[in-house]
């Protein structure tokens, strides 16, 4: 026997008869006025209590199904689940759980750790920062086409009407690309990942700056990699330990970021971005330029693809800094073999990449205000990093390099400190994330310096902390 079951619903409210039903119906639950395992009213039952139409009612039960407040029995009807579905709803990870700063705490648990209330060190954006209006325009827009389809595989280098648009958008650096030389990728980490697997094998030897991007040297260390780090300053790679490295260790390939390197945020010189590609083009060596922060760069920033056509160099970029990192489309543009090659390992490995994410980015990109976004972030990056650059130093820590531009600075400690790992667990405590030097080099040895996000180092309370942390350990 069902339970009788009145509902408030009212059809001047903004909310849809739908969303109402299902608003009511979960608020008895979690209100105990439904019980588990209690059969619901049919659909025609509700419907002519209410004086509304059953299609309303079916798609009402069937959110609710979705939702697992109701369970649909065939030939029985609609019950009330069991358990609360609030109860199963993710709670956030406990402060205690991620005091251990490590390199598994930053790839993964900082994702889902929202006790963080200051996030200096994280390597992403504020959510207010990036293209929110472009892409919600996009997804109308293709909510809204005729004829689009959303059901099918994409193909194997992906949508190419993205493709060719990227391809257009190189030609702003001087790079000759066609879209057959464009694979998308689920996000720079994924177009990473294939050039690893395509090209490389486990004990290979494989250079990377010193300090590198600390999600690159997990990549390489998973495949198996000989990781050889290579020390980066302000104007580019130490040239001589560069060519010291390749006569010694004959490696496969060189990774790196020419503009605006995560961590330190310089930029190549053009005399190192030059002498790089010689001593590809002399030792027959990869170059992989892990590009994503170039609509942030300067203008005139070196374009290492650009100088060298992609003979040597393999070009990685991603939307994530720009537009959102939720979208998770990336892409690798290299010659056209290494394209065919680096699609069937992206077909191996996980098949097509999401085609109607593809569509949204192409969609931001030819609506016509995402430059003016892209000078927007710029601008306010420009005035962010000001603050953390200023208040750093008198702090006490000194600046490791100048940024270019961008999203990071990175500052030293002063002599006498504790480790930055272990500074960094302590700041933890105190709902402080920060990220350790540690993170960004190749050898496990304790680093005096962090890295840190200046888009989230406006902040008090970060620089209150380091003065407290620095005077008890000079006091010490």
């Amino acid at each position: 026997m069902s339970q009788p079951l009145r509902l408030a619903l009212d059809r001047g409210q903004p909310a849809s008869l739908v969303e109402q039903i299902v608003r009511e119906i979960e608020r008895a639950r979690h209100s105990a006025v439904l019980h588990g395992g209690t059969r619901m009213p049919s659909i025609r039952q509700l419907a002519q209590a209410h004086g509304i139409s059953t299609f309303t009612v079916v798609e009402a039960y069937d959110r609710l199904v979705a939702k697992g407040v109701l369970i649909a029995r065939r030939g029985a009807g609609f019950f009330v689940a069991s358990d609360d579905p609030v109860q199963d709803m993710p709670r956030p990870l406990p402060r205690a759980a991620a005091r251990e700063v490590g390199n598994a705490w930053l790839l993964s648990e900082v994702f889902a750790d929202d006790s963080i209330a200051v996030k200096s060190g994280c390597g992403w954006l504020p959510d207010d920062w990036l293209d929110e209006d472009g892409l919600q325009g996009a997804l109308r827009q293709l909510a809204k086409g005729a004829g689009t389809r959303f059901v099918h595989y994409g193909h194997p280098h992906g949508y190419a009407p993205l493709r060719q648009s990227i391809a257009r958008r190189l030609a702003d650096i001087a790079l000759d690309v066609h879209a057959e030389q464009i694979v998308l990728t689920h996000g720079a980490t994924q177009g990473l990942d294939l050039i690893a697997r395509t090209l490389l094998h486990p004990g290979d030897t494989v250079l990377v700056e010193e300090p590198a991007y600390c999600n690159l040297l997990a990549i390489l260390r998973s495949a198996g990699l000989h990781v050889v780090g290579v020390p980066r300053d302000a104007a580019g790679l130490d040239l001589a330990y560069l060519e010291s490295a390749i006569q010694t260790h004959r490696p496969r390939a060189l990774f790196l970021n020419s503009v605006l390197q995560n961590p330190l945020g310089t930029s190549l010189s053009p005399a190192c971005a030059h002498r790089i590609l010689q001593f590809a083009e002399q030792y027959g060596l990869w170059v992989v330029d892990d590009d994503i922060y170039r609509e942030l760069a300067p203008a005139n920033a070196p374009a290492l693809a650009a100088m060298d056509g992609l003979h040597r160099v393999i070009y990685v970029g991603s939307f994530s800094k720009t537009i959102s990192p939720s979208i998770r489309v990336g892409y690798v543009a290299c010659a056209p073999a290494l394209a065919a090659e680096l699609a069937r390992t992206k077909m191996i490995a996980g098949l097509t990449t999401s085609e109607i994410n593809e569509r949204l980015v192409h969609l931001v990109l030819t609506e016509g205000g995402h430059r003016k976004h892209i000078e927007r972030l710029t601008d306010r990056l420009a005035r962010a990093r000001s603050r953390p650059c200023s208040q750093l130093t008198a702090c006490g820590l000194s600046l490791l390099a100048k940024p270019d531009g961008g999203m990071f600075v990175c500052a030293a400690l002063p002599e006498g400190t504790p480790s930055s790992r272990e500074i960094a667990e302590h700041a933890l405590t105190q709902g402080i994330m920060l990220a350790p030097g540690e993170f960004f080099v190749t050898q496990s040895e304790p680093c005096h310096w962090f890295r840190f996000n200046a888009a989230y180092s406006d902040d008090a309370r970060l620089y209150r902390f380091l003065e407290t942390t620095l005077s008890a350990a000079h006091a010490s």
